[in-house]
């Protein structure tokens, strides 16, 4: 039979064997994301360096020139006139006369003459 101290002691040794595991494991991870970012830090380094040798070489050859440009102005002018045939019928004609005589019953407003009855347009 096997004794309880022997049981216990396997116990013991199976507990250390498995936090000693755990702990390399840890450990190993550790190191894998280390040696990862040190890896992503030696690109960017290097992406930057390539990016400005890239400037380096390119700045010289940037030429400057300046022109005068000497010419005419040409200046075009588009007219569109919207509301040319407003015509309104002698209801609306009358209903704006009588607005604009109560606006100013007392004193007569420059160009107080209404409005005008429709006629041939322009």
């Amino acid at each position: 039979m096997i004794s309880p101290g022997a049981i216990l002691a396997a116990c013991l040794a199976w507990g250390a064997s498995v936090l000693g595991a755990g702990w390399w494991a840890y450990g190993a991870g550790r190191d894998a994301e280390i040696a990862d970012q040190s890896r992503v830090d030696r690109a960017v380094a290097a992406a930057g360096a390539e990016a400005a040798s890239a400037v380096a070489a390119a700045v010289p050859r940037i030429q400057v020139r300046n022109t005068t440009i000497r010419q005419t102005l040409e200046k075009e002018v588009h007219e569109r006139p919207v509301y040319r045939d407003c015509v309104a019928d002698s209801a609306a004609r009358r209903l704006l006369n009588d607005t604009i005589g109560a606006a100013a019953p007392s004193a007569s407003a420059p160009g107080d003459i209404g409005v005008p009855a429709p006629g041939p347009t322009r």
